[in-house]
């Protein structure tokens, strides 16, 4: 099974990539689908690559590629919508509320988190707000996870997109840093039964064609951003110890200045820009321009609602 994944996933990858640069592919709308498929075709191979007990160094060396095609799905996406001749609508890369939570954000997240690339969750983070952000849709354990790198995004919603198994996780986040390692064995052991609306459940029965093993990649970004001693827990299944250990034997990067006064991330149209710097809105391709703090964000008026600009990582 493993060898036939590969074959299915990597030559998909191959293909997409090689094409992309010189636009062979026939419109916009093929090129956000195959951009699309490649992410997850990324996600997947790194999840079969891990369970195979490929080294972590491999995965810590993919994920920014991993990232890097995210951001061009992203941008055919959005291409997409702000062709004249699509009225659907704004549609997020990644709905938080549907199976792309899981087959997108967490992976994405986790992996990045757990492989030494926490000062890229800003870019993450963009990606996953567009089109959710719109929708009002914030999760509570994604916001928990990236707030220590990303700052001003306020306080996390107390409600998961998806809610099981990842409510569960509050508690640890709540609890006293004594109390998280027994809190965290209890997710654990909880972890597949609470699993059983998501995607990857039972996915070993049957022909497996979408088997890549299961693990729970949130909690291991969990005791790693919480720093939570995993002893009592490592040799639970599910647990992913090995992306663990790695992520302690990095250097911890500095967390990122989260004060009111660092200003936040985005800002709606007609509201007085919080902080100097380059900005960018999905509303509009090309959109990046240099604002100063105080000056007026413009309405683009685009045609899918308000015009949000967000603070660029690039300054």
């Amino acid at each position: 099974m493993y060898a036939d994944l590969v074959e299915d996933d990597l030559p998909g990858i191959r293909k997409v990539t090689r094409k992309v640069p010189d636009r062979i592919e026939p419109g916009v709308d093929a090129l956000f689908v195959a951009t699309q498929q490649r992410l997850w075709d990324a996600m997947n191979w790194l999840s079969l690559q891990y369970s195979a007990g490929a080294p972590v160094d491999q995965i810590r060396e993919v994920w920014p590629y991993a990232m890097r095609w995210a951001e061009e799905y992203a941008m055919f996406h959005e291409a997409h919508h702000l062709d004249p001749q699509n009225r659907g609508g704004i549609v997020p890369h990644a709905a938080l509320r549907t199976e792309d939570y899981w087959i997108v954000a967490i992976r994405l997240l986790c992996f990045g988190l757990l492989t030494g690339h926490a000062s890229e969750m800003p870019r993450v983070m963009r990606f996953l707000d567009y089109g959710n952000e719109l929708m009002n849709v914030r999760d509570g354990l994604i916001e928990r996870l990236v707030a220590p790198f990303v700052p001003g995004r306020g306080a996390p919603a107390n409600t998961c997109a998806r809610h099981l198994p990842y409510r569960k996780l509050f508690k640890v986040f709540d609890a006293q840093p004594v109390q998280r390692p027994a809190l965290m064995a209890r997710y654990l052991d909880e972890w597949y039964e609470a699993s059983r609306r998501e995607p990857y459940f039972d996915m070993h029965l049957g022909s497996g064609i979408n088997f890549f093993g299961y693990w729970s990649w949130e909690a291991a970004a969990t005791t790693w951003v919480l720093d939570i001693d995993d002893t009592s827990y490592r040799d639970r299944p599910f647990y992913p110890r090995d992306l663990a250990d790695d992520a302690r034997s990095l250097p911890r990067p500095a967390q990122l200045d989260s004060s009111p006064a660092a200003g936040p991330l985005r800002c709606a149209a007609g509201q007085p820009c919080p902080r100097t710097g380059w900005w960018s809105t999905p509303a509009a391709a090309d959109s990046r321009r240099l604002f100063q703090a105080g000056e007026r964000m413009p309405d683009l008026h685009a045609d899918y609602g308000a015009t949000i600009w967000q603070w660029d990582a690039r300054q």
